[in-house]
C-alpha cells in the first residue's frame, strides 16, 4: 500500500509536466549560418549512471548552404571547461575519427559524437548541463547547442514508430528498462530496486493492458523489480484505442501521444517520459440527447401532461442537444418527421444544418429548441409523438434518431348525488336509497364505498363496495337500511354516511380529497293496530252483559288495546242497531303503545222489556284501523221486580283512560296528534 501511494505521488506530481513535454524538440542553433542539433537517448537527455558514458550526437550544417573550414567543436559541461574533475568529454565524427569541415551545398552536413565520461563522484539523482559551441572561419560566432546528462541507474526506451489506429485497434507497443549501473571498474551490476512504469492518459481513450505479470491493470502501472547486470526488460502493451476521444490526427496535424513515466522510490528523484506515437483514423458519430424546458405545464420525468380535466392547453418544450460523437471536425442534417402529431401543434420543427461542429474531445455540440401544445380535455392515454434525425455530412451512414412521444395523464374526478335524503319504513322493514355517481375524469374509474355514522341497529348495507365507470358515464348503488322491528313510531336513525373514493386514492383514503359523500336518514312509520273487547272482571270472566230494571241507569265496561308502535287516538263508537239510550261518552281516549284502557258504556235503561244487543267498535287515529267487541247484551227487567241494580258503580280504578299519571304522559301526544289533523 505505501509503494502504491508514493507511486501515486509521483504521477499526480508529473501530470502538470506533461503538457510542456508531448512534443520535446530537439535544441536548435542561435541565429547565424551556422546551425547544429543535439539528441541523447531523450530528446536532448541522455542517461548514464556514475562510472558510465553519456553520449550526444550533434548534427552541423549551414544556412546558406555554404562551406565552412576549420569547424572548430567545444564543449563545457556545467559552464566549465569540458574536463571537469571526474570527467572526460570528447568529440568525434562518431566513427573515431575527427569531424571534416563542412562543405559548401544543400545536403551537406557534419555528424560529431560527444561522450563524456563520469566517475564514482557523481551521485544517482544529479546532472550535468553540456553544451556544445560549433564555429569556422567563416562564422566565428558559431552556434551553440544544449543537452542534459541524468544521472540513473536505469533508462527507458521504446524504438517503436508510429502505429495506425481505426476504432477499437488494438498495437503492440514495446518499453524497455535498461540498466545502467556500473561499478568502480565500469562492471555492470545488477539492478534490484524497483523501477515503475504508469500511464499517464490524458482525457482517456484509451486501454493498455499486457500480459507481462509486472503489469497491474487497475492501478497502469508495472512494476520492474530486478533487472541483471548491463542487460535489459521489455514490457510489451497491447494498446486499443476506444470510444471517440482521442481525436483524429488529420484534426491535430500530428499523431497522437500515449504518454508513459517512468521512475523509482530509492535514489532517483526525477521522472522520466516516454511518449508512443499514434496516427488516429478519421471516424465520426452523432448523439442526440434532450431535456424538458423548466416552464413546460408538465413533469419531464413523466412524458405526460395531466390537462385532461382542465380546459387549459399544456405547453411542453425540449432544448435538444446534437453531439459530435466522432474525432473530427463534421455538420449534421436534422429532419423532422411530424406524421404522427395529429391535431396537436409543434413548434421549432424546420429541417436544418449545424454548424461545423468540433470533435467530441472538444465538446462540439448544437443546441435547439422545439415545442409542443396538447390540447385540453382529452382522454386519458392520447398519445402523439414526433421525432427528429441528425445525420453526419461526411459519413451519411452515421445517423440518430429521438421520438419525443407525450401522453395524456388519468385525471380524476366526480360528482355523488341519491334520491333522497330522507325515507320511512315500518318496523322491521327496509328502505333504499338510489346512488349516483357521475365520473367527470377522463379515463375509466373504480369506486370505494365506505359507510359511516350508521347505527348498527339500522343496519345499513350497500349493494356494492365498489364499481367501475367509464368517463363520462355515471353508475349506480343502492343503500339499504332496515327499520328495527321494535322501533318506536316516529324514530329516527340519524345520520347516515356513505363515502365513496376515486382508485387513485388507494388505500390510503384518509389523506385523499378525490372523494364525496351523501348524508340520508330513515324515520319508523306509525304502526296502527288496536283491539277492542270485553271487560274482564278479577276472576278473569269476561263481562259481556248486565241487566237493569225499565227506568234505571247501568254501566258496562270494553277493553281497548293498542297494539300499534306508538301513542293512538282511539275513537269508539256504538253500531248503528245501538239503542239510543245507549252512550259512551269519555271518548276520544289516548291509548299508549302496548297498553290497555278500559271505556265506560253508559246505559239508561228506556227501552222495552228484554234483552238488547249492541257492539262497540274502536278505530285508530289514521282511521283505517278498526276492531269490533263481540255482542254486548243488556237486559231490561220490569220495575220492582229486583232482577238488577238500579246503577253499576264503577270504582276509581275502573274509570276510563291513564288515570293523572297517564293523562300527563300523553300530554304532548295529544299536542302532536291535534296538530297532525
Amino acid at each position: 500500500m505505501e509503494q502504491n501511494m508514493k507511486t501515486l505521488g509521483v504521477i499526480l506530481a508529473t501530470l502538470a509536466m506533461i503538457a510542456s513535454v508531448l512534443v520535446m524538440p530537439v535544441a536548435s542553433a542561435e541565429e547565424g549560418d551556422l546551425q547544429a542539433t543535439i539528441s541523447g537517448d531523450e530528446d536532448s537527455t541522455s542517461f548514464a549512471s556514475e562510472n558510465g558514458t553519456a553520449v550526444f550526437t550533434v548534427e552541423i550544417s549551414s544556412v546558406t548552404e555554404a562551406a565552412h573550414n576549420n569547424l572548430t567543436i567545444s564543449v563545457t559541461l556545467n559552464g566549465t571547461d569540458g574536463t571537469l574533475p571526474g570527467h572526460l568529454a570528447s568529440v568525434d565524427n562518431c566513427l573515431g575519427g575527427e569531424v571534416d569541415n563542412l562543405s559548401a551545398g544543400a545536403e551537406e552536413s557534419r555528424s560529431a559524437c560527444i561522450t563524456v565520461e563520469l566517475s564514482h563522484q557523481e551521485l544517482v539523482g544529479g546532472s550535468i548541463e553540456v553544451s556544445v559551441s560549433v564555429t569556422s572561419d567563416e562564422d566565428t560566432s558559431g552556434t551553440s547547442v544544449d543537452g542534459l546528462i541524468k544521472i540513473s541507474n536505469w533508462m527507458v526506451s521504446s524504438d517503436d514508430g508510429v502505429q495506425s489506429y481505426s476504432e477499437n485497434e488494438t498495437h503492440d507497443y514495446t518499453i524497455t528498462v535498461t540498466n545502467l549501473m556500473l561499478d568502480a571498474e565500469g562492471a555492470g551490476v545488477d539492478l534490484d530496486e524497483p523501477v515503475y512504469i504508469t500511464l499517464v492518459e490524458i482525457g482517456g481513450g484509451w486501454n493498455v493492458d499486457s500480459t507481462n505479470p509486472a503489469w497491474d491493470k487497475p492501478s497502469l502501472t508495472a512494476t520492474i523489480n530486478f533487472i541483471p547486470a548491463n542487460g535489459s526488460v521489455d514490457l510489451v502493451l497491447q494498446i486499443q484505442l476506444v470510444g471517440q476521444i482521442v481525436t483524429s490526427s488529420s484534426y491535430t496535424g500530428a499523431p497522437a501521444s500515449i504518454g508513459f513515466n517512468a521512475f523509482d522510490e530509492y535514489k532517483t528523484p526525477f521522472t522520466t517520459f516516454i511518449f508512443l506515437q499514434a496516427e488516429i483514423a478519421t471516424f465520426n458519430g452523432v448523439g442526440v440527447t434532450s431535456s424538458s424546458d423548466e416552464t413546460a405545464a408538465w413533469d419531464p420525468s413523466t412524458t405526460e401532461v395531466d390537462n385532461g380535466c382542465t380546459d387549459l392547453d399544456a405547453g411542453i418544450g425540449w432544448d435538444i442537444t446534437i453531439l459530435n460523437f466522432g474525432n473530427d471536425r463534421d455538420t449534421f442534417d436534422v429532419v423532422f418527421d411530424t406524421a404522427d402529431i395529429g391535431s396537436w401543434t409543434v413548434s421549432g420543427v424546420n429541417s436544418f444544418t449545424t454548424s461545423l461542429l468540433e470533435p467530441k474531445a472538444n465538446d462540439g455540440i448544437y443546441t435547439t429548441h422545439v415545442g409542443l401544445l396538447v390540447p385540453s380535455g382529452l382522454a386519458a392515454g392520447t398519445t402523439h409523438s414526433f421525432s427528429m434525425s441528425a445525420t453526419s455530412n461526411v459519413d451519411s451512414t452515421i445517423s440518430q434518431t429521438q421520438t419525443f412521444s407525450v401522453t395524456v395523464a388519468q385525471c380524476y374526478d366526480f360528482d355523488m348525488t341519491v334520491d333522497s335524503m330522507m325515507n320511512s319504513a315500518n318496523p322491521g322493514s327496509s328502505t333504499d336509497f338510489t346512488i349516483t355517481v357521475s365520473n367527470a375524469g377522463n379515463g375509466a374509474d373504480t369506486f370505494t364505498y365506505v359507510i359511516m355514522n350508521g347505527p348498527a341497529t339500522w343496519n345499513p348495507s350497500l349493494a356494492a363496495l365498489e364499481t367501475e365507470i367509464l368517463s363520462g358515464e355515471t353508475g349506480q348503488n343502492v343503500l339499504t337500511v332496515t327499520v328495527p322491528a321494535d322501533a318506536s313510531s316516529e324514530t329516527v336513525s340519524g345520520n347516515i354516511m356513505v363515502h365513496a373514493y376515486s382508485e387513485i386514492c388507494g388505500d390510503d383514503i384518509t389523506n385523499c380529497d378525490v372523494e364525496s359523500s351523501i348524508k340520508v336518514s330513515v324515520s319508523a312509520n306509525s304502526v296502527f293496530d288496536l283491539t277492542a273487547g270485553y271487560f274482564t272482571n278479577d276472576t278473569g270472566v269476561d263481562k259481556s252483559s248486565t241487566s237493569v230494571e225499565e227506568g234505571m241507569s247501568v254501566q258496562m265496561k270494553v277493553n281497548v288495546t293498542n297494539n300499534g308502535n306508538g301513542i293512538d287516538q282511539i275513537t269508539l263508537s256504538l253500531d248503528e242497531n245501538a239503542p239510543s239510550w245507549i252512550t259512551i261518552t269519555d271518548v276520544p281516549i289516548l291509548v299508549g303503545s302496548g297498553l290497555t284502557e278500559t271505556v265506560i258504556i253508559t246505559i239508561t235503561a228506556s227501552g222495552s222489556l228484554g234483552d238488547h244487543t249492541f257492539q262497540v267498535t274502536a278505530t285508530s287515529s289514521d282511521t283505517t284501523v278498526t276492531s269490533t267487541t263481540g255482542d254486548l247484551t243488556v237486559t231490561i227487567t220490569e220495575k220492582g221486580t229486583g232482577s238488577g241494580p238500579t246503577t253499576d258503580d264503577v270504582e276509581e280504578d275502573d274509570s276510563p283512560g291513564f288515570g293523572a299519571l297517564s293523562a300527563i304522559a300523553v300530554l304532548g301526544a295529544v299536542l302532536l296528534l291535534r296538530r297532525r289533523s
